[in-house]
């Protein structure tokens, strides 16, 4: 059993690691399908930096399934 806690700062900066993992990803997705590699910066600041809403939702649904997922698989392996 992990004795350690909850560590918030530790959560807020993998939170914003992932943030711009994901948006990354996404971006170069986008550019990928789109075939405009000269606009992956660009497409990854506006998702990163939440000038593009519909992205940034798509970010955030994503952030929250891997979270739900990952936690209920790690409680469900230290029931074992």
């Amino acid at each position: 059993m992990d004795t350690r806690g909850f560590n918030p700062l530790g959560f807020a900066i993998n939170l914003a690691i992932g943030w711009f993992f994901i948006s990354f990803l996404q971006s170069a997705f986008h550019s990928l399908v789109a075939g405009k590699w000269d606009a992956l910066l660009s497409r990854f600041q506006a998702i990163a930096l939440f000038h593009d809403a519909r992205a940034a939702v798509i970010n955030v649904v994503i952030i929250l399934v891997i979270g739900i997922v990952t936690n209920i698989l790690w409680s469900q392996a230290h029931q074992r």
